[in-house]
């Protein structure tokens, strides 16, 4: 005979309850076993939501939202779910359960049934238990003997012995365990056993005494932890600001909000930075000016990582206005290269440049050498912007090598960033791929994450471009993924069309052109036309390829329109659309040769104006295939020869082993089988070496098996053969 029977443990501990020392003989004499329940699970929620209101179309979330509110405590969940049943939250149509209004609309307070068995509860406590309590409830759901002993002025042993009974009496905490404070004291941490407990009991004290025991648990709690006290700054900045105590609420969610930013919080750390400035205009005048202007700075800072540029604008002009009353030269020159900054990539460059101007002479005033290489790094990022690349690379150079003289690593940073921009522009990848690794580091260490997605960026596409495929997808992958943490919306709509690229250069047309519809989407989404610009270059391509001339036409022609609206490095990405213009008309066939020569002649002359070298050999090999479909091998080889010396002193592995392709098909078709042969060999081993750095099986397949590529491998087995049978 087995008999199971249920019990709450704070019903038998309390009374004289003949349960209890029944439960103990048995246990003493092993003729029974206790099984403690824990607290429900969501999986459990959800079966129970099944079981009980069969059948249901409820979201799937709804009973992770149960749970979060009830934390799985079994009768608050069961009665809240009832409570919504009568509320008409959870009704019934057809036999068929389910929610009346979207889940974000309901508001899931605990209902009153369940307030009333917490109220009758607490009841039940002593006057010292419940004062006990109550304290503790100001510290939050957990809490530190420490702390509560001081608020309630008795010993510490005294209380942790009155908490043990009610944990073993009550149930209304529990014991979490003993921690060492940073000044060397022994606390012992407890938890409430429920919210809804600490909500009670919190809403039991009057406002004063709240007021006074927030200020006195900030200051336990600052002195215990002393100078690791911003370890805990957004516990303290409640405390202080509940307790009335402004000045230091300021300084803690100043704190708050750094330890944020440190982890790339940056949308935490701009609501940390709000609170802070609705604070600091309770402060006294005197203190007002110069922090609101640190604040306006710290805001405007995580706005710019958050790409939310508009505001970043308003926070540095507001901080510039603060410092007026300061006149601070190093501060309005470091105020106002903030602001060129934010200026710069919200596209507002007639702003930017009055900005620069007013900066650099604060520089000078100040006689700041790390805020004049501030204010240069901007000049050079100009110069860049609108394609004035003989102006921006000795600023930068400069840049670089004063910042390293003087140590200063924000300067360094900027400046290593778009240096290697610079030389990804003009096709030294390798040197791009040194000088932004260390930039990444750098930004790293500085927990700068604009620079350090910028770096990425550059850096996977450098990678790319030597044919380093896996290594390019995976840093451009775990941009992405750092984009999203930080929250930037200026960076990552720049990086599925250039996942995009590297698919289509691995014969993954069908990747492709996912990755480049998503990059369009998300460059319409967030407004980044230059994103959006190269994401239709990219579709162009892909329509291209798929035989759908009309589809790539009105791309372009979107792209056109972009022109006109943007001139955000509006250099560059021309260049890509006249190279994908001569493409697409020279795979119409004769028909349009003269507009793919056209538009290769306008390649040529762009690219070889900016030195972008790989564009330049880019513009001879589209040239001699022009040739070739227009019986000229003699202009032909002439153009290839160009595009691979270009490509000899400009390694651009992706260019090349088409090129050489290219060449081998020209040689073979003159009856140079010798010629043709070295040039199909040559393209063999730059497509293995490309294919030996793709680690994903399935996509190395794909580009091995792709028509191109056999088409490369057939070539250099057909003239090896035909060279070797003819004695050659």
């Amino acid at each position: 005979l087995m008999i199971a029977g249920t019990f709450r443990p704070e019903d038998i501990e309390r009374s004289n309850h003949p349960l209890k020392s029944y439960k103990a003989e048995m246990q003493a004499h092993k003729l029974c076993e206790e099984i403690a329940l824990d607290s429900l699970s969501p999986v459990h929620i959800q079966d129970y939501l099944n079981a009980t209101f069969a059948p249901n179309s409820f979201p799937p979330e709804f009973a992770a939202h149960i749970h979060e509110k009830t934390e799985g405590h079994p009768l608050f969940a069961t009665n809240l779910l009832q409570y919504l049943h009568e509320r008409g939250d959870i009704a019934k149509t057809n036999e068929h359960w389910s929610l009346s209004r979207p889940l974000a609309e309901m508001e899931l307070e605990a209902p009153e049934s369940v307030r009333s068995m917490i109220g009758k509860k607490v009841d039940s406590l002593g006057k010292e238990e419940r004062r006990a309590l109550e304290y503790a409830s100001v510290e939050g759901q957990e809490f530190h003997s420490t702390v509560v002993a001081s608020l309630l002025g008795v010993e510490e042993v005294d209380l942790e012995e009155l908490l043990a009974r009610i944990e073993k009496t009550d149930r209304l905490i529990l014991t979490l365990g003993e921690e060492e404070l940073p000044d060397g004291s022994l606390a012992t941490r407890y938890r409430f056993a429920h919210a809804l407990y600490q909500n009670f009991l919190y809403g039991g004290l009057v406002t004063k005494r709240r007021i006074m025991l927030h200020s006195h648990a900030g200051e336990q709690l600052a002195q215990r932890y002393g100078k690791r006290a911003p370890h805990i700054a957004t516990q303290l900045a409640l405390h202080f600001e509940r307790g009335r105590n402004f000045a230091r609420a300021v300084e803690y969610l100043i704190h708050a909000g750094d330890n944020a930013t440190a982890l790339y919080g940056n949308a935490e750390a701009a609501e940390h930075y709000t609170r802070a400035l609705n604070l600091a205009a309770k402060l006294p005048d005197e203190q007002q000016a110069e922090t609101m202007g640190i604040l306006y700075g710290k805001r405007g800072a995580a706005n710019m990582a958050l790409s939310n540029f508009a505001q970043s604008v308003e926070d540095y002009r507001s901080m510039l206005k603060h410092q007026e009353a300061l006149d601070s030269p190093e501060k309005k020159a470091a105020g106002l290269n903030a602001l060129a900054m934010t200026l710069f990539y919200s596209h507002r460059l007639e702003e930017m440049e009055a900005c620069v101007d007013e900066a650099l002479a604060a520089s000078k005033r100040a006689g700041s050498e790390s805020l004049r290489l501030d204010t240069m790094c901007l000049m050079a990022l100009k110069h860049l912007c609108y394609g004035e690349l003989e102006f921006g690379r000795p600023i930068l150079d400069d840049v670089i090598k004063s910042a390293r003289a003087i140590d200063y690593t924000p300067a360094l940073v900027a400046g290593l960033t778009w240096r290697g921009c610079l030389h990804f522009f003009q096709t030294e990848y390798e040197r791009a791929i040194e000088i932004e690794d260390e930039a990444r580091q750098l930004a790293s260490r500085l927990r700068d994450g604009f620079h350090l997605l910028t770096s990425m960026f550059f850096l996977g596409l450098s990678k790319g471009n030597l044919g380093r495929m896996s290594e390019a997808i995976t840093t451009l992958e775990d941009a992405i993924k750092m984009a999203g943490r930080n929250g930037d919306r200026f960076w990552y709509p720049r990086m599925p069309n250039c996942l995009g690229w590297l698919h289509r250069e691995l014969q993954d047309f069908d990747g492709a052109l996912k990755h480049d519809q998503e990059g369009l989407e998300v460059a319409r989404q967030y407004h980044v036309l230059e994103a959006e610009a190269n994401s239709l270059i990219n579709l162009g391509i892909d329509h291209t390829y798929a035989g759908k001339a009309e589809e790539t036409v009105a791309a372009f022609r979107e792209t056109h329109d972009i022109f006109k609206r943007d001139a955000w490095f509006r250099w560059r990405y021309n260049i890509r659309l006249e190279a994908a213009t001569a493409w697409h008309w020279l795979r119409q066939g004769d028909a349009d040769l003269e507009k793919a020569g056209e538009a290769a002649r306008r390649l040529l002359d762009t690219a070889n104006q900016y030195e972008v070298h790989k564009y330049i050999a880019e513009a001879h090999r589209l040239n001699a295939q022009i040739a070739m479909a227009a019986n000229d091998p003699a202009t032909a080889e002439a153009e290839f020869t160009a595009a691979l010396e270009e490509l000899d002193r400009y390694p651009a592995p992706l260019v090349a082993w088409r090129t050489y392709a290219a060449l081998g098909r020209l040689q073979s078709e003159r009856g140079r089988l010798i010629d043709a042969q070295a040039a199909f060999t040559k393209a063999a081993e730059i497509v293995n070496a490309c294919a030996a750095n793709v680690t994903d099986d399935d996509l190395r397949a794909t580009f091995l098996n792709s028509t191109a590529v056999r088409q490369v491998m057939a070539g250099a087995t057909e003239t090896a053969k035909n060279v070797g049978s003819r004695g050659i």
